[in-house]
Parts: C-alpha cells; sequence; structure tokens
C-alpha cells in the first residue's frame, strides 16, 4: 500500500502539463475513475452514517474519519491508469449535509474531500486531473411524486449550494468541475450555471437513464441536449445507469451535443444490501476484500467489452461509477487507450 503524504495541497501545485479540455478538443480519449463512495464501503467504511433507508449524505463523513482510506482509494484508480479522479464531494453541499444535522460543517468535510484528491494526484501522477465531484441535492422523498431540487428548493438556493462548491474545489486546485447525478433537465441546466462561477471547465453527469434513452422522470435526452445549447457544459456524461443504458443514450447526446460526451455506470449496486467476498485490487495486486456488487453480469472483461463499444460510438470520457473498482478501471484501459 503506497504511503500518504498528508500536506497541504495550496503549497506545491501540480498542474496537469495540458489543460483537460485541449486533450478532448483534439480527439483524445480519456480514462475515467470508478466508484468512490461504494469502494470505501467495500474497504469496511462507514458511508452510510447511520442511514438504513435513502443515503443522507452518503461517504461524506470519511472525507475526514477516513481521510487515509478516501486518498488510498484516489492512488489505487491511478495506479491502473485513471487520468481523471473524481474528488469525494458527492453529497458534501449544505443541503445534503444537512440530512445528517451537519449543514455548519459542510465546508470542513468539502475542503477534505478535495485536498484528499488533490494531495492523492500530486503523489501518483501530476499529469491527472482532478474532477471536483458536486451531486445533485435529490431532495425528492417519493419516486411517484418528484419534483426537481430547483423547484423544492428555489433557484437561489440551488445556485448557492453549487456555486460555494465549486469555489472551493477550484481554489483547492480542481482543475474541472463535475456537476454529477443530475435528475432534471432544469437542474442541469441551473447546475452548470452555477458551477461556472468558479471559472474552471463544466461537465455534467446526468444519472438513471433508462434502457429507452429516457431521462429518472420520463424527461428526453434529445430535449435535454436542446435545453443545454447556450449554457457553460463543456463535457456531457450519461452515469449511475446501467451499462446497457448507457449505450442506448450515448449515440442521443452524441447526435445533438457539440462537446465531448462520455459514461460511467452504475453495476448494480445496492448501498444498503449484502457485502461479497471479492478481490480488492490495490497496488495492481489482488488482496482480501469485499465485493458490493449486485449484478455479477458486469466483471471487468465486459466491462472493457463496454468501453470498446462506447469508444466506436464518440464517446472520450469513460470510467465507471458505483460498484466499480480498480479492477474494472484497469480492464478498460486498454480499449479506451489503445495500450
Amino acid at each position: 500500500m503506497m504511503h500518504i503524504i498528508a500536506t497541504d495541497p495550496n503549497k506545491e501545485k501540480h498542474m496537469p502539463t495540458r489543460p483537460i479540455m485541449d486533450r478532448l478538443n483534439a480527439g483524445e480519449t480519456l480514462l475515467l475513475d470508478g466508484g468512490t463512495g461504494s469502494e470505501l464501503q467495500r474497504r469496511g467504511v462507514d458511508v452510510l452514517t447511520g442511514a438504513t433507508d435513502r443515503l443522507k449524505a452518503w461517504s461524506a463523513t470519511a472525507n475526514v474519519d477516513n481521510a487515509d482510506v478516501v486518498q488510498q482509494v484516489h492512488q489505487d484508480y491511478l495506479r491502473v491508469g485513471a487520468e481523471i479522479i473524481i474528488s469525494n464531494n458527492f453529497w458534501t453541499i449544505p443541503s445534503a449535509m444537512e440530512r445528517i444535522g451537519m449543514r455548519d460543517q459542510w465546508q470542513k468535510y468539502a475542503r477534505a474531500a478535495g485536498e484528499n484528491a488533490v494531495m492523492a494526484r500530486n503523489a501518483g501522477n501530476p499529469e491527472a486531473y482532478v474532477a471536483g465531484g458536486i451531486a445533485a441535492p435529490t431532495l425528492q422523498g417519493r419516486s411517484d411524486s418528484p419534483a426537481s431540487d430547483v423547484d423544492q428548493m428555489g433557484a437561489d438556493a440551488f445556485r448557492d449550494d453549487y456555486a460555494q462548491h465549486s469555489k472551493l474545489l477550484a481554489e483547492l486546485g480542481a482543475d474541472l468541475i463535475l456537476a454529477e447525478y443530475v435528475g432534471y433537465i432544469a437542474d442541469c441546466v441551473a447546475a452548470v450555471e452555477a458551477c461556472a462561477e468558479a471559472g474552471l471547465p463544466v461537465f455534467l453527469g446526468v444519472r438513471h437513464i433508462d434502457e429507452d434513452g429516457k431521462m429518472q422522470y420520463g424527461e428526453s435526452l434529445t430535449d435535454l441536449v436542446a435545453a443545454l445549447k447556450g449554457h457553460p457544459v463543456d463535457a456531457l456524461l450519461l452515469m449511475c445507469s446501467t451499462p446497457e443504458a448507457i449505450s442506448t443514450g450515448l449515440p442521443i447526446i452524441r447526435k445533438g451535443f457539440d462537446g465531448p460526451v462520455g459514461g460511467y455506470p452504475n453495476l448494480g449496486y445496492n448501498p444498503t444490501g449484502p457485502i461479497m467476498e471479492r478481490p480488492i485490487l490495490t497496488n495492481r495486486k489482488p488482496s482480501e476484500g469485499r465485493d458490493i456488487a449486485q449484478n455479477a453480469d458486469y466483471a471487468p472483461a465486459r466491462m472493457a467489452e463496454f468501453a470498446r463499444e462506447w469508444r466506436q460510438m464518440g464517446a472520450q470520457i469513460i470510467g465507471g461509477c458505483c460498484a466499480s473498482g480498480p479492477e474494472h478501471v484497469m480492464a478498460m484501459r486498454p480499449e479506451v487507450k489503445d495500450v
């Protein structure tokens, strides 16, 4: 296991030589990391913070309580070739931290997440990129009566959550902002506008695409692409969906979106479900570990096939989401990078 040196990321910044958009605009395909929260759970970290049904603030507290493990997860993805790592800021925004009674401490955990990612990048591969990941608050409590976060929070509060968070991550050394796990078109537009206030490239990750190519609540990807025109979004990704759904959705967004597209799928993960035995890939070598995947069909070799398919469809950013680990990213690398 690599020794993690806990240093101030701002004292010695290792910025990549080439800005990420230069590489993407030149047609290069980049390898994204895999799941972080699920990988932390797999390694024994309590990511649920007492939740038994909904995820509340997910793995936010691990950024302080288990910073060494968070950094090690980032390092392990870098070891197997990931060129973009997503900071573990999934739900460190104020509205998510409020769910565990820690709204007034959101900056502590958000800062720790950004620092963990930047330190891991600086130590592991200074040419890799840190995506400051910010997930939508997802405030709806019932799938049969959903409402957008903008509608529930109000436009100003929603924007403040994203803008404050983005600016903090930019200050810490993130190379881009990833507004991820967004489920409504209105939320997508509001999120990218707010994230752009940080002055960094903005990527958008849209969640739970179904295998008919629809968004979670029935909106169309074609309408999403149309709604994003004229707004500051540099790359459009489909995420936390089945690999098959991403295969359906990619041609739709590729047809209408002018910038780079990509995908990072959920491999059948139930965070409150059983954890089964499976090796963890650390430093390219298997070790004892536990498995949080619920679908055995998505083995690393199968994910390599999906990566090949997505690249043929024009995807330029390819990785994994929940239940994907370093072994999946390592298997996908030859299909993404021609190595």
